[in-house]
């Protein structure tokens, strides 16, 4: 037996739809799915073909009713109602839009252009909208709504969030770029390198006699970056300040980051970097 659809009344319709009853009625009388007669709404045949159908209360007689889904219906549904920007998606997602934008880019879907974004044919494909700022022509997309179900997406985002870092079996945490680090921490520091263009080596040796690796290196301006975690380990702790004294002794930059800066990295990388002549 076929599973009956739920059903809502027309009020209630307005209500999903963000419109007030009056409106509703206006529009779906434009559209010729209702007709009033004698203070009284009526289906027209269009209503019933969108299966809209009544039904009969005590307290409020004879009323119409409609299926949930008819609130996805193109007819009721404005174009810009079921678009939204990467501001919008970064809500649903608990990313800012510069990083929406940054991993849309990395899968191909738009392209910095102009100050802004422009929507590439891959984004088309997935109902990218090309906008202009009125105020400043700086070009900017929108996205349906529906981009955050996208099994592509979630699974950039899924690379992305360091919580959600795949193990790589005994090996070590997948970054976007496919570097194996240890920690979730360098996963951040590798995906926020990455997706700022930013070429970089993992564990990198030191140009030292010891045998001794940074966390990464970026070549473009010879500057280590070293990240410190585990201090409580008296071991870790022994190690740290061995690095340390090596990057002093050799003359050799460092960056260095603490587990709080990992809080904000958009803001205190590029401050950093630019210290050391890089400006991202």
């Amino acid at each position: 037996m076929a599973k009956e659809l739920k059903k809502i009344s027309t009020s209630a319709l307005a209500k999903k739809l963000g419109k007030t009853s009056r409106q509703m009625f206006s529009e779906l009388e434009a559209l010729g799915w209702i007709r009033r007669e004698e203070e009284q709404w009526l289906l027209t045949t269009k209503g019933e073909f969108e299966q809209g159908s009544y039904r009969d209360s005590e307290r409020y007689g004879r009323y119409i009713v409609w299926p949930e889904t008819v609130k996805e219906h193109r007819a009721l549904v404005s174009p810009e109602d079921r678009f939204t920007s990467a501001k919008g998606l970064g809500l649903k997602t608990g990313l800012e839009a510069k990083r929406i934008n940054t991993l849309l880019a990395e899968l191909g879907w738009i392209k910095s252009w102009l100050k802004g974004w422009q929507v590439t044919l891959a984004g088309k494909e997935q109902g990218g909208l090309q906008k202009e700022d009125p105020n400043t022509a700086i070009p900017y997309v929108v996205w349906p709504k529906t981009l955050t179900d996208s099994a592509v997406l979630k699974r950039s985002l899924k690379q992305f969030a360091p919580h959600l870092a795949e193990v790589e079996s005994r090996m070590g945490c997948s970054s976007m770029d496919g570097h194996l680090l240890r920690s979730e921490a360098e996963v951040m520091i590798d995906n926020w390198l990455y997706l700022a263009g930013i070429p970089h080596a993992c564990h990198k040796v030191l140009p030292v006699r010891d045998d001794v690796r940074a966390d990464f290196y970026l070549p473009q301006i010879s500057l280590f970056i070293e990240f410190w975690g585990s201090e409580n380990d008296p071991g870790y702790l022994k190690e740290k300040m061995r690095k340390i004294s090596l990057y002093q002794e050799n003359n050799l930059d460092v960056l260095e980051l603490q587990q709080e800066d990992l809080k904000n990295l958009d803001e205190f990388l590029p401050r950093q970097l630019r210290r050391f002549g890089l400006e991202c």
